[in-house]
């Protein structure tokens, strides 16, 4: 083996351990956050259900706030590498179902991140935030395109509310469903309650009230 061999052996097998050493400290939290708030968590606790040093956890967080953003970070970026590209992919009810099924996918291959991810349950969960205008962005009908007097601005929120909650029940439910069935569910109750929605309320505004 040349010294060059021997040194990319070294560095990948380092950043192996790297990636080992993060995954067993993430699995341990989100084991830790099963049972208690963020709040309550020490980096000790964490650290004696790791079986990892403290030393070994701060030499890549500073605390387990540090830790938390830094998770959802990387759990935002692999959303997005999911979720890239769909702009021009929602546009007819079957490239929706495609779309909708890519994310069941995900979580179904990801389930601790999606959960932690997708939930309210954690404090300082800024991610689902950010995954929902992820979301907004591909989804058909935006608030933008009603009024403020106009209840139909709200059927986006209602969907990605829905959306969320629902991913999150067939998760608990053991996934036995399909993503492919789950999503042409998804997509048909959101474009046939937008549909109702829309034409329901065609001639709203504030003299009707």
């Amino acid at each position: 083996m040349s010294n060059i061999d021997e040194r990319l052996s070294k560095v990948n097998a380092n950043d192996r351990r790297v990636k080992r050493t993060k995954k067993l400290l993430r699995d341990s939290l989100f084991s830790l956050l099963q049972e208690k708030s963020i709040n309550e968590i020490t980096v000790t606790e964490l650290t004696d259900v790791a079986d990892i040093n403290r030393a070994t956890f701060y030499f890549y967080y500073t605390d387990i706030f540090d830790m938390l953003d830094q998770i959802q970070n990387e759990a935002y970026d692999l959303f997005e590498d999911v979720l890239q590209g769909a702009e021009d992919c929602v546009s007819t009810p079957e490239t929706f179902v495609k779309y909708v099924e890519n994310i069941l996918i995900f979580c179904k291959q990801n389930p601790a991140i999606a959960r932690f991810v997708i939930t309210r349950e954690y404090n300082n969960n800024k991610v689902l935030t950010k995954i929902k205008k992820l979301l907004a962005k591909n989804v058909p009908v935006a608030r933008e395109q009603y009024a403020q007097d106009d209840p139909r601005r709200f059927i986006l929120n209602f969907a990605l509310n829905s959306l969320t909650g629902t991913v999150v029940d067939w998760m608990d439910d053991g996934m036995v469903i399909s993503p492919n069935v789950m999503a042409e569910f998804i997509a048909d109750m959101y474009i046939s309650g937008s549909l109702f929605a829309k034409s329901k309320f065609a001639s709203y505004s504030k003299a009707d009230e």
